[in-house]
This record gives structure tokens, sequence and C-alpha cells, in this order.
């Protein structure tokens, strides 16, 4: 057989991921029960998923003037999901700036409200166990989640309104290791990504994560 004129072939079909994804937190999967996870909130724009990995050539007299095959060594990897939260809640500011919340004093504001202030330090709680990209492929009922373990949340606070539109705020969550994955050499990251068949869909229909939230 010849060369093809397109890459089009009958798998392609099933092998698109389709539509904005849903953002979760603390995901987790339970073979008895399926995933189960917190949703993070509604957004606008899509959601977008970011690995970058920086290389290095190593210097070695006689061979600058060309790139060796075996001469590359990892230099640095990082992984970041960008959320355009448009459901805005005052737990989504203080995630924006890791800071604290506390329900309204007397002399700081009416009752009803809660205060949202900056921290100069962080702490451990400020990092969340897991946040997950949930996306779907058009082939399987199965979904496309990428989780990133020890997320905290890095581009800080802006917040913009106009008339006749809604307010967003862009939250970036970078990718932490825990001392255990450090010392085992593996990245806080991770894709789970399905094969296409016509098998059932894993997920339960009672856990958080509910299989028509991906469509």
């Amino acid at each position: 057989m010849g060369l093809k004129k397109t890459g089009y072939s009958e798998t392609t079909a099933k092998n698109y991921v389709i539509n904005a994804a849903t953002v979760y937190t603390d995901i987790k999967y339970v073979a008895a029960d399926g995933f189960s996870g917190t949703l993070h909130g509604a957004t606008s724009g899509g959601v977008t998923l970011t690995i970058e990995q920086t290389y290095r050539d190593v210097e070695v007299d006689g061979t600058t003037h060309m790139k060796v095959k075996g001469n590359k060594v990892l230099e640095a990897a990082t992984a970041t999901v960008t959320a355009n939260m448009k459901e805005i809640t005052a737990e989504t500011i203080r995630q924006s700036l890791n800071g604290a919340i506390e329900a309204a004093a007397t002399a700081d504001a009416p009752a009803g409200y809660k205060v949202i202030t900056t921290k100069r330090y962080l702490d451990d709680g400020d990092y969340i166990n897991n946040i997950a990209v949930v996306g779907t492929l058009s082939g399987t009922n199965e979904p496309v989640i990428a989780i990133l373990d020890n997320a905290l949340c890095t581009s800080g606070l802006e917040l913009a309104t106009e008339d006749n539109g809604e307010a967003i705020i862009e939250q970036v969550y970078e990718a932490h290791a825990s001392v255990d994955q450090l010392d085992k050499d593996e990245f806080p990251w991770r894709i789970l990504f399905p094969t296409v068949s016509s098998e059932t869909s894993a997920l339960s229909t009672t856990s958080t994560v509910q299989e028509d939230e991906f469509k």
C-alpha cells in the first residue's frame, strides 16, 4: 500500500478529546465505587493542562556543532492546571491568595460576611492533596483524567468586572512532589487515559464524580 494523503483512519473519530474539561480536587479511585472527588467550581473558556520539560545538552568538546543522541539530560519538569473560574466563592478567593478566611468580627464587617486575608507564610494545609482535569474521549464512556499532586495556586488574584459580563478569576495550580516522590524520582503528576472499547464506564453513579458531568 502506498502512502496515504491523510492521517484520518477508522479509529480517528474515537480518539478526540472533546468539549470543556471539568476540574475536581481530592480525586481518588476505589475499585468497588469508582472515582470520587469534589467539584472545584464552574469555569469559562475551558481548562488548560501544561506539562513543561526542559532539557540540557551536556557540553563536550567536539560536539558543539550538532545535537548528539544520548547527550541530553532532563533539567526541569513542571506541571500546571489553569482554570478560569466563573463560579466565585469566598473559598475561591482564599485559594487564589493561599490566605486565611474567617467569619467577620463585629468591628471589621457586618454579620454574614467573611474576611479573607493574605498570610505571610504558607502552611502544609494550603496545598490541595490533588487537583484533576477530567475530559471526555470521543470513543469511550470513560474520562481522561490528569492528576496533579500537592497542588498550590501560584497565580495570585486578579478580579476584573465589566458591564454585561461576569468576572472570571484565572487560577494556575502547580504540582509539587512529596518527600517520598522526590526520594523515588517520581514526578507528582500522571494522566489516566482509557482504552477505547464498548465496555460500561467505570465511574460509579453514586460517587461524587458522575459520568454525565463529563458530557
